[in-house]
């Protein structure tokens, strides 16, 4: 299946839908992410994990669900761009879990941030985990087994 167009205000949005392991795997990701001034200023590459609370037996979130998590999807494809932070590349949704990715700065703080998420929004079951990834190695390799 080829990538489609979905746009916000701020962010054209590509998403593209893959079998992977027998269930289904969504990707959500900017037209335009990779260039050399976004990997240089953002080495480092931090993912957030939200576990859902409620999904389907293939892993996809219940529908009722997934239509409630607007505002906190809004807020974390946002979350380091007003403050030019860092940059979100890739949502995945696989296996009743949405991962975010982003590269940053090295200077971000994963405890803080991650800290203020769960306190804007209690109740969601998030983990964080980062490494350095000067030349956005992950992202290359994702996009190269992915097709996009």
């Amino acid at each position: 299946m080829s990538p489609s167009d979905s746009s916000s205000s701020e962010t054209t949005w590509m998403t593209l839908t893959r079998e992977y392991e027998g269930f289904p795997l969504y990707l959500r990701f900017p037209r335009r992410i990779a260039n050399e001034d976004l990997q240089s200023r953002f080495p480092v590459l931090w993912a957030l994990t939200h576990t859902f609370s409620f999904r389907r037996f293939d892993g996809s979130p219940e529908p009722a669900y997934n239509d409630t998590l607007g505002e906190f999807d809004h807020a974390l494809v946002t979350l380091f761009e007003r403050d030019g932070l860092g940059h979100i590349v890739l949502v995945e949704t696989f296996a009743g879990k949405r991962h975010y990715y982003f590269y940053v700065q090295s200077t971000v703080e994963w405890e803080s941030v991650l800290h203020a998420l769960r306190v804007r929004f209690p109740g969601y079951t998030l983990a964080a985990r980062g490494k350095e990834d000067p030349t956005w190695q992950f992202l290359r390799q994702y996009r190269s087994d992915f097709g996009f």
